[in-house]
């Protein structure tokens, strides 16, 4: 069946299962005592049901993130299919894909196409969402474009993370946790009310985990990770119509990361390396390590009127991140390759120092008004202005020199609003619309602008404007109490940019990347059946993404290679979703989430072609713009984005027989299509299909006093890559493939243990 057919066909299969599921709960003779819990979201910026509400959301509570242990922001991709993580070699690399779209890019300018918001506040660089994910009451992951609530870059999606509240009475907890792979955590939480109107929620937590990859040269560990954070949270009922919350956190984390030789010369990898898919050994001699710290202050205000409540967000939120980094991947002396070293320099290995910082202050103020009479809505002010400042150096190596500092900045105002209609009790209408201004600027000093034999710094600078509208219509139809039919169309906008990376010049400071916009199209039902033993969820989309930002390689200016941000023309993703929990017994429960996602490149011609790449294989040598070599994307897939993926998950708990312990055991199964982790296709850059499975069991003391918990990661040792770099071009045509490790691509477990006071 082609791919036309298989979408084609998404209506008629809505009906089958919505059919299916009716005669399904006709035949349940018998009521039995247990069902799914109602899980709410916070979707649509107020309290509702996930089955109420016309959105693709997939959502992980508090137990479900201490059971599968999730503690880090990549492991979210376990609930929802459609999301992707792609970690870089430094932190500033992460990218959050959805439905295949994300956006990777070296500038500080660039925004990202999926939001990640904590607390209602959206976060200024991705690199902040990868830290450690402590104390949290749920995450929600929003598919497709949301920015008629959620802003200008939500062009794909959002992750929105919600921490937890204070408690009424007091309560206390404490984690520690170890693994075999050299692992150490620990977390404290302490809750109470000071008085009746007055409660608090403190949280922290330290972390230590060695790396995997050796370093030969001095004997350290790479891709090891540690740091400590703390949160506050304090609520406290002003009168009996105001409430504040008051929330500050602190965290810092250092990391390492290191690129393994895959394939490559023995006059490359050195002594002692045996190249190949498992090698976890290097050799550098410059250490490299990236710190990162980010601190966020939050006041809500919460002012309850009849029928209405008027909310208050102000958030002043900073976060510096510091990077050294082993450029060649060597420890070769400069001296001793003169390729790299023309002036004759004398020292260490080459290395590339970065130091950014990030600060931005943001204010929303909107109005709720409760339903009265089948009519409710919201309409809101945002605002928001934010700063970063990278210095780069990379010094002592021809073709990658590279010293400069820069800023760039983004203003933004937007005045928004959403309202619903119920026709009737079974049809409604819900209806959004922002209207958004940003100003954007950046400065530039190139210390190298004149070439590193005559060092005269330059110093360039540019400022725009942009507006958009962005909106959103869906009708809902309850065909029953507990089943819903949807149809939607939203619209997303991501800002114009700054491709604010090595080789910037006057030029780019005049013509920014142009905004990318996005328009989504979606079909769903969900619901509940079998007396709400069965919970389902079924997504059809299609949705045109046009001045799609990305970074679209590397291209040769002056003979020094050049990141270079982009708009491709046009994409196009469209696909099925799937979610289903079933609730078998009052002990067992199963759940599956399956994405089909086709993402393909419409229109992008002119692209760069990537290394290596010959005439057969499609490069119009020197036929592109300016006599650059070029190639024609249009109609290829997208990269990092797998045609399917599905996640397996069963849950089983019960009562022992003295009713004071309970014993569960959990196990879930990841699997992806296969993959090619470069926009421009380089065939060396592909990832077969894997899968990953990960269980955990343990014991829970009586009134969940304390829970013993054990874990394997990666159970069958399943070893994959998060994308491989063709480095010969640095060593004068030498073979030089390397490849970069997740710690999730091998086996490890340990043991988790809670304690409740």
């Amino acid at each position: 069946m082609s791919k036309k057919s298989k979408f084609n066909m998404l209506p008629y299969t809505l009906v089958a299962i919505s059919t299916l599921f009716q005669v399904s709960a006709i035949a349940q003779a018998v009521e039995e005592s247990y069902e799914l819990e109602v899980i709410e979201v916070t979707a649509q910026k107020r309290i509702q049901s996930k089955m109420d509400i016309p959105l693709a959301v997939s959502v992980i509570g508090a137990s479900d993130l201490e059971r599968l242990d999730v503690k880090n922001f990549t492991d979210v991709t376990r609930v929802s299919p459609s999301l992707t993580m792609e970690q870089g070699t430094s932190p500033a690399g992460n990218v959050i894909r959805m439905r295949g779209i994300g956006t990777s890019a070296f500038s500080i300018a660039a925004e990202p196409s999926v939001s990640v918001v904590v607390d209602e506040v959206p976060l200024i660089r991705t690199a902040q969402a990868f830290s450690n994910l402590v104390d949290i009451q749920r995450v929600e992951v929003l598919r497709g474009p949301q920015g008629t609530l959620f802003g200008k870059n939500a062009s794909a999606g959002v992750v929105s993370i919600t921490t937890k509240n204070p408690a009424y009475d007091f309560e206390g907890n404490v984690k520690v946790g170890i693994t075999d792979d050299d692992e150490k955590k620990a977390e404290i939480t302490l809750s109470d009310a000071i008085n009746d109107d007055v409660r608090y929620r403190v949280n922290a937590y330290v972390k230590d985990r060695d790396g995997f990859i050796e370093n030969l040269v001095d004997g350290s560990d790479k891709n090891g990770e540690k740091g400590h954070g703390v949160r506050g949270k304090l609520v406290w009922g002003m009168t009996n119509d105001l409430q504040a919350t008051i929330i500050a956190d602190s965290s810092h984390n250092e990391s390492s990361s290191a690129v393994t030789w895959l394939n490559a010369d023995p006059s490359v990898h050195g002594e002692g390396i045996t190249p190949s898919e498992d090698n976890r050994k290097v050799r550098f001699d410059t250490p490299t390590k990236f710190t990162a710290d980010q601190d966020m202050l939050v006041l809500k205000l919460d002012y309850m009127m009849p029928n209405h409540t008027l909310t208050s967000i102000t958030s002043y939120q900073k976060y510096d991140l510091n990077g050294l980094d082993d450029t060649d991947l060597t420890d070769i002396p400069i001296a001793a390759n003169p390729f790299l070293n023309p002036l004759g320099l004398t020292g260490p290995n080459i290395e590339a120092n970065s130091a950014e910082s990030s600060d931005a202050v943001t204010q929303e103020i909107r109005l709720s008004a409760d339903k009265v009479d089948g009519f409710e809505y919201m309409i809101g002010l945002f605002y928001s202005d934010a700063t970063t400042d990278r210095a780069y150096d990379r010094a002592a190596l021809r073709f990658l020199l590279a010293d400069w500092d820069a800023t760039a900045s983004t203003e933004s105002f937007a005045l928004f609003g959403q309202a619903s209609y119920e026709f009737n009790d079974k049809t409604a209408i819900d209806i959004g619309l922002r209207a958004n201004k940003e100003k954007i600027s950046a400065e530039f000093t190139d210390n190298y602008a004149n070439g590193w034999t005559n060092i005269v710094p330059e110093t360039y600078a540019g400022n725009d404007s942009d507006t958009a509208v962005t909106g959103k219509i869906a009708l809902r139809h309850n065909l029953t109490n507990d089943q819903m039919l949807f149809a939607s169309v939203s619209t997303g906008y991501k800002g114009q940019a700054y491709d604010i990376a090595s080789g910037f010049n006057q030029s780019k400071a005049d013509t920014p990347v142009k905004s990318e916009t996005s328009t989504s199209y979606e079909l769903g039902i969900k619901g509940f059946a079998n007396n709400r033993k069965l919970s389902y969820e079924v997504i059809g989309f299609f949705t045109d993404f046009d001045d799609y930002q990305a970074q679209a390689g590397i291209i040769d200016e002056n003979g020094a290679p050049v990141f270079t941000l982009t708009n491709v023309g046009q994409l196009r993703t469209k696909g099925i979703e799937t979610d289903l929990y079933w609730q078998a017994s009052k002990d067992l429960r199963f759940n599956a989430s399956i994405a089909y996602i086709d993402a393909t490149i419409v229109s992008f011609k002119n692209a760069n072609c990537y290394t290596g790449q010959t005439t057969q294989q499609g490069c119009d040598i020197g036929g592109g713009p300016g006599g650059i070599d070029a190639q024609d994307l249009s109609g290829r897939g997208l990269n990092n984005s797998p045609d399917l993926k599905y996640n397996l998950g069963v849950d089983y708990e019960t009562e022992l027989s003295s009713q004071d312990f309970s014993f569960f055991a959990q196990a879930n199964y990841q699997w992806q299509d296969d993959v090619n982790y470069d926009l421009l296709g380089n065939p060396l850059n592909s990832q077969k299909a894997y899968g990953i499975a990960n269980m955990s069991f343990g014991i829970i003391g009586a009134e969940d006093k304390y829970k013993l918990t054990f874990f394997v990661n990666n159970v069958f040792d399943q070893n994959y890559s998060l994308g491989y770099s063709d480095f010969t071009s640095r060593f004068n045509g030498a073979t030089a493939i390397g490849k970069q490790w997740s710690r999730n691509a091998l086996r490890y477990m340990g043991v988790n243990f809670s304690y409740s006071f």
